[in-house]
């Protein structure tokens, strides 16, 4: 079995460093665009991170029509605070870099709720690690994969599916949560609902998607319903997992899905929820604890 969850995240890869120290920069995953003007920011160089903020034009000087319309990122800048190219350079800074936005966490309310920079997929990688201390299946040779490059085209679980070649596989990640922002044709799920087993995928700016083995999206609900585990079903044209690699390795593995759900994606804060995370850690231990060589065999025999 392979259970996989991304380590990456979105960002920003420095493009051009200008003769007065601005450093110019493009988006390294989708990122909300609206968001990031005044957020601080850190560059990782080869000498280590470096500190930023992303400038915006003082809002004393701007005209009412640039206060209402969305600045693109190429008109945006990052301040380092160094005077000239020279003294960026000296920094560590240059072309290529990748940076993201600075690290914070908290917890809001009484203590349930937390949020936190880069949620997604930190929160399947944490689940992830909890399920496997869940392990008791003595028939399954389980691997975790913790994935690269997924936000940018799903990239580092197909050459690890290609590596293992599982008999089956489950991505763990984040999903949609409802907000006053949202309403339920875009996303029915609820932070701190428990987790959702998604049945289908699609995103639409890429075409990329799944449609989840029907074997194993019954035993994920039947595990979740059998270990009165709370949990939500999902499906959504707006977005794709690392499932929609997966699952066309070699000559095909079977999926499943185990989405935690998460407000604000992609944004310098992600809300998601402490008890979604370990509920979804038992879901992943539990499915896995459930399968052996019979059930196994119906999806080979289901293959050829």
């Amino acid at each position: 079995m392979m259970l996989c969850a991304h380590m990456d995240e979105v960002g920003f890869v420095v493009k051009h460093i200008d003769d007065e120290g601005w450093v110019w920069f493009e988006a390294n995953g989708v990122i909300n665009e609206r968001l990031l003007q005044g957020q601080r920011v850190s560059i990782l160089t080869r000498r280590g991170r470096v500190d930023g903020v992303v400038g915006a034009k003082g809002r004393h000087l701007i005209t009412e029509e640039e206060a209402g319309r969305l600045t693109p990122i190429r008109d945006m800048w990052i301040d380092i605070g160094a005077r000239s190219r020279a003294e960026a350079e000296e920094l560590g800074v240059r072309v290529g870099d990748l940076g993201t936005y600075e690290k914070r966490f908290s917890r809001l309310g009484r203590g349930d709720l937390v949020c936190a920079t880069s949620i997604d997929d930190r929160a399947g990688c944490l689940a992830l690690i909890e399920a496997f201390k869940g392990l008791r299946n003595g028939e399954a040779t389980a691997y975790a994969v913790f994935s690269v490059q997924e936000e940018v085209g799903c990239r580092g679980a197909k050459t690890a599916a290609f590596r293992l070649e599982p008999d089956v596989a489950l991505v763990v990640d984040t999903t949609y949560g409802l907000d006053p922002a949202t309403t339920p044709k875009e996303t029915r799920l609820r932070v701190g609902e428990g987790p959702s087993i998604r049945a289908l995928e699609r995103s639409g700016a890429s075409m990329m998607g799944h449609v989840v083995d029907r074997r194993v999206f019954k035993l994920l609900v039947e595990t979740a319903e059998g270990e009165g585990i709370p949990h939500q079903l999902e499906v959504t044209g707006m977005a794709a997992t690392d499932a929609a690699t997966v699952h066309l390795s070699r000559a095909g593995i079977p999926t499943g899905e185990v989405l935690i759900p998460r407000r604000y994606s992609h944004s310098p804060v992600e809300v998601a929820s402490m008890g979604d995370i370990e509920k979804a850690a038992k879901l992943i231990s539990s499915f896995v604890n459930r399968i052996d060589s019979r059930w196994v065999g119906g999806l080979e025999r289901k293959l050829k």
